[in-house]
């Protein structure tokens, strides 16, 4: 009893600080050299190289410089490297680098530092592995601020800021620090020296993590004083947070039953928006299992689904469009998207046939068969999706269980262990054709975002092996159609909704105002950038 007496003050006044430092974030963000940024969870570390989702990248890249970054127009523009030259034949590309540039400790930034940043990350990032890493043969660094990359094959994408050696695949740490370490468990991870225009400073888990402007930095040193990330994994709480002036920006993760609300108070612009990425929320099928083995069972599973009714019940009509085909449509995908590869569309009473004719009744206790759905609660509308399935096999004869996992035990059931039947998946299905490897057999590896479905067909890696390298435009346009094709029929996953993001930001925040999708995205990547109204 004495103990336990003990033990209630000790919290409450831990507790009593840190809402005292948080009042003094908020104070500060209203003099106007603070910004302050509501995410919805600790990212994993603050190291982007095993980047796997926004919350895990969404504070690195504030930390970290690459070679190449995005202009407004989504074109490639220098970061640490001020020019480059690519080879007649598109197999060599030859980097130089800026020698002002310096890590926050004011060591220089050296081509040996990008040659092993780039490397750890094809080997733990999945974006750049289905890319970069299948094509990368060989990487020199002939002087300090020189880096050579000989490629096997012709990669289309290499100087694209997404799917080439932007921000997610050339994010420069220094390489002492790192070295003959396990990447994914040093020290530096939770308390980095990097090399953007932001600098670490604290980190306190589950409540907040802050940066402060590096004023060495080798490019446009920020105007931005000081930004406080904020940690609210409540959806309400996040809410109400912008609501009272708490939080200046809710990027990409306003939930999405809020947005009409926020949006008519005064002094806020609250709205759906699409992305580059173009996030598809899919349902995947662990194909190693039975009945998922059997391509006619996934496509009445897939018929099951009402999809129009998820997108207006749980994002309001505005916060999705119904899934049609494995590719999101997007001003980046517009080029290769085939409109012909659908996969089937909404019909249960189709769904009941096929099941039937699969060999697959409905048994005495009223199922076919009972399956569960293991979604992460890291995305707030998971759940009412997996409940609106559940609804709609139900009605098909199919049990299904849903299981909540936090977002790290999620991906050890799902990307580690492929321990699940059914799982909500919110992949990126652009914004260019190399996203495609996802489904590839050389992709079924225990790593996040990769082919956990465990999906294989020959004519499809094959495809993808050629359309990688393919530099004529119609000829790479064939390839990707149909590819397409192969997945509406194949159908490794149910196409459940094309998703949009929703951001709350406040008004006259910044002078340059942030408005659609990529302009957001654009002036979201370069904070330096911006500028408080004064």
């Amino acid at each position: 009893m004495f103990c336990e007496k003990r033990i209630v003050p000790i919290a409450v006044v831990l507790l009593l600080s840190m809402l005292i430092g948080l009042v003094g974030f908020v104070s500060v963000a209203g003099e106007k050299t603070t910004l302050t940024i509501a995410i919805t969870a600790d990212p994993r570390g603050l190291n982007p190289i095993f980047a796997a989702t926004f919350h895990d990248w969404v504070v690195g890249w504030r930390l970290y410089s690459s070679l190449i970054q995005a202009d407004e127009n989504f074109q490639p523009v220098p970061d640490l490297a001020e020019s480059w030259e690519v080879s007649p034949d598109y197999l060599i590309y030859t980097f130089h680098l800026k020698q002002n540039a310096t890590f926050h400790d004011g060591s220089p930034i050296t081509s040996e530092d990008v040659a092993f940043s780039v490397k750890a990350t094809l080997e733990h990032c999945s974006i750049c592995a289905r890319g970069l890493g299948s094509v990368i043969e060989s990487i020199e660094t002939p002087g300090p601020y020189t880096i050579v990359f000989h490629l096997s094959a012709p990669y289309p994408e290499f100087l694209n800021p997404y799917d080439g050696i932007g921000p997610h695949c050339s994010p420069v740490m220094k390489k002492e620090l790192y070295e003959g370490t396990d990447l994914l468990t040093n020290p530096h991870n939770s308390d980095p020296i990097g090399s953007g225009p932001f600098k670490f400073v604290e980190w306190v888990r589950g409540s907040y993590i802050v940066l402060e402007r590096y004023e060495g930095y080798h490019g446009q040193v920020p105007a931005i004083k000081r930004i406080v990330f904020r940690i609210l994994g409540d959806p309400m709480a996040r809410a109400l947070a912008f609501e009272s002036g708490e939080v200046d920006w809710i990027p990409f993760e306003t939930p999405a039953s809020q947005v009409a609300r926020l949006n008519s108070l005064p002094g806020n612009n609250v709205f759906f928006h699409g992305n580059p990425c173009g996030t598809a929320l899919e349902l995947g099928f662990n194909m190693r299992k039975e009945p998922f083995q059997d391509k006619s069972v996934r496509k009445a599973l897939t018929a099951a689904i009402d999809k129009d009714k998820i997108a207006n019940l749980v994002y309001f009509g505005e916060g999705a469009d119904p899934g049609k085909q494995h590719v999101s449509l997007t001003s980046f995908s517009q080029w290769w998207y085939n409109p012909e590869a659908q996969q089937i569309g909404y019909d249960p009473e189709l769904a009941d046939a096929i099941l039937d004719q699969a060999g697959y009744p409905v048994k005495e206790d009223g199922w076919r068969f009972r399956i569960n759905l293991k979604h992460t609660t890291g995305y707030t509308e998971h759940l009412k999706v997996a409940e609106l399935i559940k609804d709609d096999f139900k009605k098909i004869g199919v049990d299904l269980t849903i299981v909540s996992l936090d977002h790290a035990a999620w991906h050890e059931h799902v990307f580690k262990s492929w321990d699940f039947d059914t799982t909500l998946l919110p992949f990126c299905s652009g914004p260019t054709p190399p996203s495609m490897k996802r489904f590839h057999t050389t992709n079924i590896l225990p790593i996040s975002w990769a082919n956990c479905m465990g999906f294989s067909n020959a004519e499809y890696d094959a495809l993808f092996n050629l359309m990688v390298s393919e530099i004529d435009v119609e000829k790479r346009l064939a390839l990707a159609y149909r590819m397409q094709e192969i997945l509406a029929e194949e159908q490794p996953v149910a196409f459940v909704v094309a998703r949009k993001n929703a951001t709350a930001i406040k008004e006259g925040l910044f002078t340059e105002e942030p408005e659609g999708g990529w302009v957001l995205e654009y002036l979201w990547i370069h904070l330096n950038r911006m500028k408080f109204v004064e």
